[in-house]
């Protein structure tokens, strides 16, 4: 059986090389998925994200940067790894305070989707509901505020002439929810 995940693990992560886990992100299903599985719905957890911190390559040398990925794809370090790692450690303490000093860049999710804006009200629409989204909304809310607006008719069975980009930073979730933010508008 699979050993849990916890903050401060050594693990292998998605990438090669040695990772310590910095945070573990409960994600659950929304609006927003692209699949729920059969026997899933909305506000069901899915597997957690793991990111974590990479401290040495696949040859044990020096090597920060960083990882995210699906919860499944970490595996804790085998005890070879493990004596392998404390050994580094002993020789260059040094470079665990250094890794603590790495600082992980903000983690962006983008959600697209095109519109067909043929007219400057259908535009002034668009544009009301981007300031609906300046502090943040989730999918339900916004999809709903398109409804109000009737923008979902703009939404194209292909392509459109204006792309709309929401952002997530950082996996913030409210309510079981993925909070979207900084919504653009873009020509296609």
């Amino acid at each position: 059986m699979k050993r849990e995940i916890k903050i401060g693990d050594w693990v292998n992560s998605y990438s090669k090389g040695i990772y310590r886990v910095e945070k573990i992100f409960d994600i659950f299903y929304e609006e927003s998925s692209p699949l729920i599985p059969k026997g899933k719905k909305i506000g069901d957890p899915q597997n957690k994200i793991v990111l974590s911190k990479r401290f040495l390559n696949s040859k044990f040398k020096k090597s920060f940067s960083y990882d995210r990925c699906d919860e499944s794809l970490i595996t804790h370090l085998t005890k070879k790894d493990l004596k392998e790692l404390d050994k580094v450690v002993k020789e260059k303490p040094e470079l665990i305070s250094e890794l603590n000093k790495y600082k992980i860049p903000t983690l962006n999710t983008i959600n697209n989707f095109d519109l067909q804006i043929d007219n400057e009200n259908d535009l002034r629409k668009v544009n009301e509901l981007i300031e609906f989204t300046v502090k943040g909304r989730s999918y339900l809310e916004i999809q709903n505020e398109m409804e109000r607006l009737d923008i979902i008719r703009l939404k194209p069975k292909y392509f459109g002439n204006y792309k709309v980009q929401m952002f997530n930073y950082d996996f913030e979730i409210i309510n079981k929810r993925f909070v979207w933010k900084d919504v653009k508008l873009k020509e296609n």
